[in-house]
């Protein structure tokens, strides 16, 4: 690769605009720092080069307010969980009977009398155990709910992680190019000097060079919008930091091919509907089970008064049970009841439509990582050495009338683009993978959110 004496003047010298010098000096002077390679300090521990899209995908779930309320909304439900199985209040009751309006007292008449009495109404056979099952079923679903927000959510801080990672290192790249131009204007100029070479040549490379140093401009612009809204995943300040790699690694998908379309069934989205199938079907049964009528008994005690040469006033005890006629109430349970199950066949309608889905997204990215690590591998260990010495040939050529300006200027951009494509492909690697593992959902990561 070229020599890149960025610092010496060169770009002064061929006239780049003030904003992008000073923008270029900066970008190359902290090149370390925008690559994440640190030096470990002296005698401690080497710090991580960049922070970690697990790490930080973990943090997000951790933290995420919106994943705060429905864990909240899940405790409520687990609160309300435990009335279900309690019964109904029982009844008291005291009753003045029977008196007569011209003399209100106990004894006035043989009917007079004062009636207590104690009510409870039974629950049906089975209809508190199917409360309960109902009610844990809702827990389950709530939990699940919130398993799935956390998925997509891990899914988000990945993808907007790598969309980072190579929009730094596409500035770094176009920075280095930039740097690379002004050499071989310093070549062609020495020609020009001398005669060898057209004014055109020179402008046309100064151009070149030029909108380049325009689009590096671009990119921060372009970073601070992907690190907003990656922090806005991670649920603090748009502008908080994040490091990322220079150059983003080639990592082996989990499993083989066969596992990982076996652990599609576990996919939050998928089992998070299942939960609401039988969250369906738990109120289907409730609602047969709520259809039988609910006994009422009650015992009654009444206090009498003697009645002089009539009644010895003797107490009396009064039992006895009622059962409601369930005209309507039978046909509205049983209503409720279809209804349900109409939930829940839907619900799982939708769950064998989303495996589906998911399983045409898995394969897709297995295709799309697949290729892209062959055109990583290939850009990076292939075409870019390549690349680079046929730039450097050319140059040498045209330095001695043997190349062609066009060569030159055609041989700086297929370096350019190489690199730029061998970044791409890394990055591409990076995002399927990491759609993958966000299809797959860890097994712990799926149980371990809202228990």
């Amino acid at each position: 690769m070229l020599a890149r004496p960025l610092l010496d003047g060169v770009i002064v010298r061929k006239n780049l605009p003030p904003a992008v010098l000073v923008f270029s000096l900066a970008l190359l002077a902290a090149g370390p720092a925008l690559s994440a390679e640190e030096t470990p300090p002296p005698g401690g521990e080497q710090a991580p080069a960049y922070d970690d899209p697990e790490t930080l995908a973990a943090l997000a779930v951790e933290t995420h307010p919106s994943l705060e309320a429905m864990q909240s909304r899940t405790e409520s439900l687990r609160a309300a969980a435990g009335t279900a199985r309690l019964w109904s209040d029982p009844m008291f009751g005291a009753e003045l009977s029977n008196l007569p309006v011209t003399s209100p007292i106990l004894g006035a008449h043989a009917m007079s009398g004062l009636q207590f009495k104690l009510q409870q109404r039974f629950p049906g056979p089975g209809e508190l155990k199917a409360r309960a099952a109902t009610a844990e079923r809702r827990i389950t679903a709530a939990k699940r709910d919130v398993d799935a927000a956390a998925n997509a959510l891990r899914g988000e801080v990945r993808g907007r992680y790598y969309d980072l990672a190579l929009l730094r290192q596409l500035e770094a790249v176009t920075a280095e190019h930039v740097a690379e131009l002004n050499d071989l204007i310093d070549a062609v100029d020495a020609r020009y000097r001398v005669g060898g070479a057209s004014q055109h040549d020179l402008l046309q490379l100064a151009l070149r060079r030029d909108r380049l140093a325009q689009t590096l401009l671009d990119f921060p612009a372009r970073q601070e919008q992907v690190l907003a809204a990656l922090n806005g995943a991670l649920a603090r300040d748009p502008a908080t930091p994040i490091r990322t790699p220079g150059q983003t690694p080639l990592a082996p998908l989990p499993g083989d091919a066969g596992q990982r379309a076996g652990e599609l069934p576990a996919h939050p989205d998928i089992v998070r509907l299942e939960a609401t199938a039988e969250v369906a079907r738990a109120e289907a049964e409730q609602a047969r089970v709520e259809a039988n009528p609910e006994p009422t008994v009650w015992l009654g005690y009444r206090v009498r008064a003697a009645v002089p040469n009539a009644d010895p006033g003797v107490n009396f005890v009064t039992a006895g049970v009622s059962m409601p006629l369930p005209f309507a109430s039978t046909r509205r349970w049983r209503a409720l009841a279809s209804v349900a199950e109409a939930k829940a066949r839907a619900a799982d309608a939708a769950a064998e439509g989303v495996q589906t889905r998911l399983a045409a997204a898995l394969a897709s990215a297995e295709a799309a990582h697949a290729r892209a690590v062959e055109r990583a591998v290939a850009y990076r260990d292939v075409l870019h050495p390549a690349a680079d010495a046929a730039l450097q040939s050319t140059l040498s050529a045209y330095q001695v009338d043997r190349a062609a300006f066009a060569d030159l200027v055609r041989a700086e951009v297929e370096l350019l683009d190489v690199r730029r494509e061998a970044l791409r492909a890394e990055a591409a690697a990076a995002v399927a993978r990491a759609t993958i593992v966000t299809l797959l959902a860890e097994a712990g990561e799926r149980r371990g959110v809202a228990e």
